[in-house]
């Protein structure tokens, strides 16, 4: 369906994909949380005005988005690209300073225009793809600084990992990719979730604890590129959590659901450097995820549809919006996100 996400509950047959695991370890995480604690008591009010104030997103924008009429493959293959290197945030204040435009609009549109001139457009392009050809396509300068020249690298990288999997899994094909999928979205999350430069984990107090922001949300945005449409008429929308970055805790610190210990408060505030993979971070993302994993729950609750998706998009757009945008996010030099 493409109008909208289906809830479905979480059964034997999905409870051990990777998006089950994620809302498992996000819950577990919060249980013994030193950073971060939810006000589960404004959940529903909140989550309530969030859906009466914002519709949801059922299409990919097209402004920033590449698009092709009647070639699935080549939308596919957009997708596929563009959360390859769908990361960097961190690395968007140093940009700023430099001189350099660089969110994820400018991401998404340099990569349309790039797949418009047939450029990076195929995993045998991707494969081959180098940090000088990353900085053509992205309008970086090289040289402006060492974090954006590193960066560049990490994008030439992880287009080569997906072009050489694709290419040596299936044949060069997303389709066939997206075809072993079997129009499930946890599925999907599955075979590329056990790629390395998608295997979004990390450890916290002694386990192995999972997150996949990437691997879910191009799962979200195939289904959304593609309309629902085979081979991305996933049932189980549902089933994925929210795409844990550093925008989503954002907003929900500011809206006051989340409540941070005041040391990690004062350190994002004033631009310090939150380290990938410690506590802290850890806590920050999985915290967002609980947090609208209960938003959706209370939301169901009213007799609401839902999804974590669905909050995750809303969320989103509202950290775009002034108030919330001017104030600081934390920045983390991180390949998730």
């Amino acid at each position: 369906m493409a109008a909208a996400y289906a809830r479905q509950a979480v059964t034997a047959e999905n409870a051990t994909s990777l998006p089950a695991k994620v809302r498992q370890d996000a819950a577990w995480v919060m249980g013994q949380a030193e950073f971060i604690s939810i006000d589960m008591p404004r959940i529903a009010e909140y989550t309530a005005g969030l859906l009466e104030k914002y519709p949801l997103i059922t299409t990919l924008e097209q402004d920033h988005h590449f698009h092709a009429h009647n070639a699935p493959e080549k939308t596919a293959a957009y997708i596929f690209a563009l959360d390859s290197v769908n990361f960097g945030s961190g690395y968007f204040k140093v940009a700023e300073v430099c001189g350099i435009e660089m969110e994820y609009n400018q991401i998404a549109g340099a990569l349309k225009n790039a797949f418009a001139a047939n450029r990076l457009s195929l995993p045998v392009q991707w494969a081959s793809a180098t940090p000088q050809e990353c900085h053509e396509v992205f309008g970086v300068p090289q040289g402006r600084h060492e974090k954006i020249d590193t960066l560049m690298a990490l994008f030439a990288a992880h287009l080569q990992e997906t072009g050489r999997r694709i290419i040596a899994d299936h044949g060069g094909s997303v389709m066939k990719l997206l075809a072993a999928a079997e129009n499930s979205a946890t599925a999907l999350v599955n075979i590329i979730g056990a790629w390395p430069t998608f295997r979004d984990v990390t450890d916290y107090k002694g386990r192995e604890v999972a997150v996949y922001k990437r691997a879910q949300i191009l799962a979200a945005d195939i289904f959304l590129a593609l309309q629902g449409q085979a081979p991305a008429a996933f049932a189980d929308m549902a089933d994925l959590t929210i795409f844990a970055d550093n925008m989503v805790p954002h907003v929900l610190r500011h809206d006051g659901i989340l409540k941070y210990a005041p040391a990690l408060a004062e350190k994002i505030d004033n631009g310090v450097m939150i380290e990938s993979g410690s506590a802290e971070e850890t806590e920050i993302r999985m915290a967002g995820i609980h947090a609208v994993e209960c938003m959706k729950n209370a939301a169901a609750g009213e007799g609401s549809r839902v999804t974590s998706v669905n909050l995750d998009h809303i969320l989103w757009n509202r950290g775009y919006e002034a108030g919330i945008y001017a104030l600081p996010t934390h920045r983390t030099w991180s390949v998730w996100y």
